[in-house]
Order: structure tokens, then C-alpha cells, then sequence
């Protein structure tokens, strides 16, 4: 890894507020009063309609809504929707994702790959992705389906699909777009995000399209290495106290998309493209909190002191974090495609075939656990509190690659009966490595026990390294998938789907301690499912033209695994414990779409009940005080929500927006499992229980999003100014546990907080210009936090502070 020079950088996660109910491109149907409302056509059920005709919980975002919001990532996507949940981390983490109240992990930072869980899939065009990283440049749009989708697409989900549609090639016409946003956010200095896009018609029928982008985000957080109560007597670590690093959270990113479209014929085209970026996230944008205890010494007495690691007074402000070491996580994303589409008459046939490839290697510090575990536990000599001016730091080496194979048959004939049919293929591979890092633990280990780990271990990653896991998976799934829609009455469908489906994974994992302690341990093991299947029911009734209300029934599946647990001495790990079974989710749902009031307003609204079967959750098993991390299955969970969202056009100019969700997710039995076999009762065996009525965490109890939007022609253009505000209620940081007693014990609670962003612009010709103030009243709500547990304190993460930018875009058409 290079070494990082200032390349300053940015971010415009300018995070806006509502999320358009319905959304994506605008038609000249003649069918609709383009005053009146929006006409928004959307692919998700595999045609081309209106997503206020779909019987489904579908909604979109154009391009033009997403720029004017300033989505340019998932993080910013995820942030600005009423019914999508993840800690809002700075840009070197991942986010785990909670849809719908479906959770599986803790509610905050980790620099782990394997704590970050989604029950999303996410589509990149055709293209199945195990996570989504690729910004949103040269979007046509962003659709979103909630409730599972497996009978409906090759990826399917627990809980709903995230789908990217990308601009195609033209044949037609030569077209040129250039989009800037330079931005400042408080605290940081002046950053921007551009991109360009050039389409050219190279004949009648071969087209190619070009994007490039570049963010240049130059942070706004600064680092220092000293806390504020450490001295020479107690801690050496580092430099003097006041060494800091400025706008240390800075971001490079780069990324291109080219396409080469050949259309011989009306019937038939393909499409070739080439997709890669390029991240490079450095530091934490967080900060930090005094240690407790250091801050009742200084501060409180003692005896009344009531500050805890998430209470305790911020060590400078909410801009400056104490990190020993630098921290930075580098990605890489390349992917290449073929699509196909052919009409044949009957039917509609679509094929894609991607390859895809992802990586991200990075460092974090890991000063709380390297004390722990190479001093405290291990008490290996010379690497005590006072004695070392070195600390630890984790290192990991993550890496996705696969193939992803997706066929689709839709009917085009006319009549009561349609259908679509696909045939699904994937296999991927994954590799998820991390170890622990303390400069001078070889040499400590040599001088204290005469033990070369250098010669005993030639195969670690690096000199130094205490522990080492490799999580490696390769996975493989066929899956034959369809609906059949019958139209009994011109009112009244009817819709079947199924999914049938095998799957087989094969998990090598090397765990590898090279002080001594826990030894090296490797295991291979596989766990596949033969003739899996999950079905769909859909009724929908056209109550008029445009109102209809509809039922939903459907199955979602993910599937299971292996842990890495060991046997210690006489006491074996069980097989409930070592394998976890897949699980799987049934979605009730009961929705209403239409528009009332002379076509000026358009409300969807729907109510669901989610039944989770086998809830894959987190867990550890404890050996010699350090925890090997795994997943089992806990109780059947239940989620329970309701979803509203309208828009309704007061005047020619004047637009009002809202959205609102709320989702209670909990568990709905007790369920006790033990990590050894044997007597529940009995401590050793590490049995754990999991209660009745515990919730799940991750999802705010309510999220409401509003907006007012002013449109009016103004000169030679079109002006237009919008406000538009973001709820988001408390939410737990992490699932209710019960303490020893079995009493359910509520963990960390991020307060609930309102955000406001406000924007003007003005567009003529070929150029538009828009003012934006993200966070108007800088709000500083905490969303996430990073802590490693141990003695140096807490890193609360807030919401992006005030951001004031200013975007000018460029189209030009011939």
C-alpha cells in the first residue's frame, strides 16, 4: 500500500431528505396531464409500466431527483429512504443493512468484513452483486422493491432488491454531459465530484457511451495520536500531545463506465460494458470521547460518577478523533457484461453474463484490543502499558470475485395469461482476511520465551502478526424462476410465482494464532441444499382507473453455513452450534396505490408482517478469553410495519412530498443454544438464550421524510427552490439481550434527530445551476460509533456537518 501524501479529496454526500414514493424517468404519455403528475415508468416486474399500475411495493428515483438530492453512493441512498436503515459510518466502513426491520448485526463501525450483513440484493443493471459499491454516475435510475424477490429475479433477497438502471447507447443522437458539485463541508476545505458523458453514434446501428468520474473529498475530520489524559509516566504511545493530523478523513475516487451497443435490428441488440472504480477512503470521520474512568477522575468524583464510554465528555470536539495509527481502506471494483435482448414475437428474451471482481485492504488502529489481548491476557513481556511506544493496529485483505448468469423469457402476447421465466446462475468467491499487528511482538515473544515466531511461522501475511483468519467461501447456485399472471376480469389479477433452486457452498477458514495460545488451526467444510423452493401469491383489484389495492404473499431464502468453533480439550462443539441452517422469510402485505383529487394527488400506502424462520444471527465462542466470531441461528423473529408516502401538486408550481415508516421487529420465542455439548446449565458449555420479545435493533421507531418543491419559468429558464426535511426516530444500537438473570436489558439507544436541506437552482439552454445547503442547522445527531473495547475511550459518529456547495451541469445534444 502506498504510503498516503495529503491528496486531498471529497465527498458530496449531500444527504437530502425525501425519498420519492414513486419514481423514474418522465414519458410524453398521452394517457397523463404532465401538470397534473408525475407519469413514472419502471422495469421492475420485467415490463416496462407505470409504477402506479404495479401491484407491487415498488418505487424509483430518476436521475434528476438524484442529483437534486445529491445521491451520488448507496450510503447516501440508504440515508435519504424512509424504509432502508444502516449507521450512517465514514467512508472507509461498509454499512450492514436493515430493510423492513430485518436485522442481523450490531448497529455501527467495524473494520471486520464479516459483521457486515445485508437482507438486501442489490442489481447492477442485470448483474447480481454480493454488496454495492459502485456510485450512482450516468443513472438513469434506482428502483427499490421491498419484500422478497426470488420469483422475480436470479438474486434473490430476505428482505427487498436495490436495483441500478444505467444509460444505454443511442444510436440516434450525439450527446455530451458534464456535471460538477464543488462543495465545502464546516470544518474542511473546498472538495468537488465531476463526471463527464459523451454518447456517439458510430453507424445506424453501433453506439458508444462513455462516463468517467472523479470525487476529490478532502474530509473535515482531524486526527490526533495523544489522548488528552495520557503522559510520559503512564503511556509513551506516539508523539507529544497535540500532534494531529488535519482533514484526515479524505477520499479519492475514480470510476468509469464505457458501453458499445450494436443494434442490427428492431428485433434485437446487445450491449458490451466495462465498469471499474476505484476508492481510496482514508481515516474516520468520528470523535472521540474521554475514557470513563479518566473522565470521573477528571471531572466527577468518583464515587458519583455517571459517565459511561458513550456519555463521557468528547476529548476535543466533534471533529477531532485520537487514533495512534492511520487508517484507510483501498477498493477496487472492475466488471465486464454482455446483454442481450431479443424479441421474438411471443416473448421478450433478456441474457446477461457479467464477471466482476472487488477488492478492499486497509488498516485500522486496534489500540484498545491489541492491549488487551497481547498484554492483559497474553502478559507477554515488553509489551506492557508503559513499556512500548508502539500499539497494535488490524490489518485486512477482503476479496469478491464471480460470475453471474441471469436469462429471462417475458410473455408479449395479448390476453388474460402472461408469464415470465428465468434461468439463474451463480458462482462466487469470497476471502475475507484480517490479523493483528503489533510492532516489536516477535521480538518480545524471543526475548520473553526464546519462541521464533519468524521461523516457526514463514507463512504469516507480515512480521509481527499475533493472529491471522482467512474466511474463504466459494458458492454456487442454479436457480429456475417464474410468475404466471392471469387477468380474471378487467379489474381482478391473479398472480403464482415459484423459485426452485440448488445451492452448495464450500468454506475453508484458517484461524491462526502465532503467539502460542490458541495454535493454527485450519477446516474445510461444505453445506449445500438440494431442491430448495419458495413460492408467491399476488392479488391485485383496480378499484378505478387509477386506484388499485392488492395482497401479497412471498418466500425469501438465504442460505446457511459454517462457523469456525474448536473443540477445547474435553469439550467438543456441538453441531447446532458449528453449522447454521438457512433461513427464510414470508412477507404478508396489503397495499393501496391511486390518485384522487383530479389527478393532483397520488398516495401508496401498504401494511406487512414479516414471519422470519431460523434467524441467522451473531455469535462467539469464547476460547481463552478470546472470542471466535460466528453466525447461528436464534428464534423465529416477526416484523411488523406500516409504509405511506404521497405527493399532491398545491398549485401549477408549488409540490409537497412525505414518507413515512415504521417497523417493530422482535424475536417471538426463546431459544437457548450451546457452543459445546452438553447440559445448557452448566457455564463451560457457553450456552446462551435468546428471549422472547427481544428486538432486533437497527430500525428507527419512526423515519418520516417531507419536502416542499417550487417550480416556475423565470426568464429564458426554469427556476426552482426546494426544502425538504429528514426524521429519523431512536433506534437501537444493537438487538435486546437478556443479563444473567434473564432479564431483557436494552442496549445503547441513538437519540431520534431532524435534519433540514434546502436548495435553489435555475436551468436554460443546455445549463443548469443549483445552490445546496446540506444539514442547514448542523445538526450533530449520533448515527454510529467505532469501539474496541478496553480502556481508550468511545468514537461516536455523527451526521455530516452543514455542506455548502454549488453543481453546474452541461447537456448538449446533436
Amino acid at each position: 500500500m502506498k504510503s498516503f501524501s495529503r491528496t486531498k479529496l471529497s465527498l458530496i454526500v449531500s444527504t437530502t431528505l425525501f425519498s420519492s414514493a414513486i419514481v423514474a424517468q418522465e414519458t410524453d404519455s398521452e394517457n397523463a396531464k404532465k401538470d397534473d403528475m408525475e407519469v413514472i415508468e419502471v422495469t421492475s416486474n420485467g415490463r416496462l409500466g407505470l409504477a402506479s399500475e404495479i401491484p407491487m411495493n415498488v418505487t424509483a428515483m430518476t436521475a434528476q431527483e438524484l442529483r437534486k438530492k445529491g445521491i451520488t453512493d448507496m450510503k447516501s441512498f440508504i440515508a435519504d429512504s424512509a424504509v432502508i436503515n444502516a449507521p450512517q459510518n465514514s467512508a472507509r466502513f461498509n454499512e450492514s443493512v436493515t430493510v423492513r426491520g430485518l436485522n442481523v448485526s450490531a448497529v455501527r463501525a467495524t473494520n471486520l468484513t464479516f459483521f457486515e450483513r445485508s437482507t438486501m440484493a442489490y442489481y447492477l443493471d442485470a448483474t447480481s452483486l454480493p454488496r454495492m459499491t459502485y456510485r450512482l454516475k450516468d443513472i438513469n435510475r434506482v428502483e427499490t422493491l421491498l419484500g422478497p424477490q426470488g420469483t422475480l429475479y436470479g438474486g434473490g433477497s430476505l428482505g427487498g432488491t436495490v436495483r441500478y438502471i444505467t444509460n444505454k447507447p443511442d444510436t440516434e443522437e450525439f450527446t455530451f454531459d458534464f456535471n460538477t458539485s464543488v462543495y465545502q463541508i464546516k470544518k474542511g476545505s473546498l472538495s468537488h465530484d465531476t463526471d463527464i458523458t459523451v454518447n456517439i453514434p458510430l453507424s445506424d446501428t453501433l453506439a458508444i457511451r462513455a462516463n468517467v468520474s472523479h470525487l476529490d473529498d478532502n474530509g473535515y475530520t482531524d486526527r490526533v495520536k495523544q489522548a488528552l489524559w495520557w503522559d510520559e509516566q503512564n503511556y509513551k504511545v506516539g508523539s507529544p500531545q497535540g500532534e494531529y493530523f488535519e482533514d484526515d478523513d479524505w477520499q479519492d475516487n475514480t470510476g468509469a463506465r464505457v458501453q458499445l451497443k450494436w443494434t442490427p435490428s428492431d428485433e434485437f441488440d446487445i450491449n458490451f460494458a466495462y465498469t471499474r472504480q476505484d476508492q481510496l477512503a482514508h481515516g474516520t470521520s468520528a470523535g472521540s470521547r474521554w475514557d470513563a474512568d479518566a473522565a470521573c477522575e477528571e471531572f466527577q468524583p468518583a464515587q458519583e460518577c455517571t459517565f459511561t464510554n458513550q456519555t463521557a465528555p468528547l476529548q476535543y470536539d466533534r471533529y477531532t478523533l485520537q487514533r495512534v495509527h492511520e487508517e484507510y481502506t483501498d477498493r477496487l471494483f472492475e466488471m465486464g457484461t454482455v446483454e442481450l435482448n431479443w424479441r421474438l414475437g411471443f416473448a421478450d428474451l433478456s441474457s446477461s453474463t457479467s464477471v466482476y471482481e472487488e477488492s478492499s485492504a486497509g488498516q485500522g488502529d486496534y489500540l484498545n484490543y491489541g492491549i488487551l489481548y497481547y498484554n492483559v491476557f497474553a502478559f507477554i513481556p515488553g509489551l506492557g502499558f508503559d513499556e512500548t511506544n508502539e500499539s497494535a493496529l488490524v490489518k485486512y485483505d477482503n476479496s469478491y470475485d464471480g460470475i453471474e448468469h441471469e436469462t429471462r423469457l417475458v410473455s408479449n402476447t395479448d390476453g388474460p395469461l402472461s408469464w415470465i421465466v428465468g434461468l439463474y446462475y451463480s458462482d462466487r468467491e469470497s476471502s475475507l482476511k484480517f490479523w493483528e499487528k503489533y510492532p516489536g511482538l516477535d521480538q518480545a515473544m524471543l526475548d520473553a520465551w526464546w519462541f521464533d515466531a519468524a521461523a516457526e511461522y514463514p507463512n504469516r501475511p507480515e512480521l509481527d502478526t499475533g493472529y491471522y483468519e482467512d474466511i474463504n467461501s466459494k458458492y454456487t447456485e442454479i436457480a429456475l424462476y417464474g410468475e404466471l399472471d392471469y387477468r380474471i376480469t378487467d379489474a381482478w389479477n391473479v398472480t403464482v410465482g415459484a423459485r426452485v433452486f440448488n445451492w452448495e457452498d464450500t468454506n475453508i477458514r484458517d484461524i491462526s494464532d502465532y503467539t502460542g495460545w490458541l495454535g493454527v488451526d485450519q477446516k474445510t467444510t461444505k453445506t449445500k441444499g438440494t431442491g430448495e423452493s419458495i413460492f408467491k401469491f399476488n392479488t391485485a383489484y383496480k378499484l378505478s382507473n387509477s386506484q388499485l389495492v392488492y395482497f401479497t404473499a412471498s418466500q425469501g431464502f438465504r442460505r446457511g453455513g459454517t462457523n469456525s468453533y474448536r473443540d477445547d480439550g474435553d469439550l467438543i462443539v456441538s453441531q447446532q452450534a458449528q453449522t447454521f441452517e438457512p433461513d427464510e422469510t414470508t412477507n404478508y402485505e396489503l397495499g393501496y396505490k391511486g390518485t384522487t383529487l383530479d389527478n393532483k394527488l397520488y398516495v401508496q400506502a401498504n401494511l406487512y408482517q414479516i414471519d422470519w424462520k431460523n434467524t441467522q444471527t451473531y455469535n462467539s465462542q469464547s476460547l481463552l478469553g478470546f472470542p471466535l466470531n460466528g453466525t447461528n441461528n436464534g428464534p423465529d423473529s416477526r416484523s411488523k410495519g406500516i409504509e405511506f408516502a404521497l405527493r399532491y401538486n398545491l398549485t401549477d408550481n408549488i409540490r409537497l412530498k412525505w414518507e413515512s415508516a415504521k417497523a417493530d421487529a422482535e424475536f417471538v420465542e426463546t431459544k437457548s443454544l450451546c457452543i459445546f455439548e452438553g447440559d445448557e446449565n452448566t457455564p463451560a458449555n457457553q450456552c446462551r438464550t435468546w428471549y422472547e420479545g427481544g428486538d432486533l435493533g437497527g430500525t428507527p421507531s419512526w423515519r418520516h421524510n417531507a419536502s416542499i418543491d417550487f417550480t416556475s419559468e423565470m426568464g429564458e429558464g426554469v427556476f426552482d427552490a426546494s426544502l425538504r426535511a429528514r426524521y429519523v426516530g431512536e433506534i437501537y444500537s444493537d438487538r435486546v439481550d437478556a443479563d444473567e438473570q434473564g432479564q431483557l436489558s436494552e442496549p445503547y439507544q441513538y437519540e431520534s434527530y431532524t435534519l433540514l436541506d434546502a436548495s435553489v437552482g435555475y436551468a436554460w439552454d443546455e445549463w443548469s445551476v443549483t445552490l445546496w445547503v446540506d444539514n442547514l442547522t448542523n445538526d450533530d445527531a449520533e448515527v454510529s460509533y467505532h469501539y474496541d473495547g478496553g480502556p481508550f475511550g468511545y468514537n461516536t459518529i455523527f451526521t455530516q456537518p452543514r455542506t455548502i456547495g454549488l453543481n453546474v451541469s452541461y447537456s448538449f445534444i446533436n
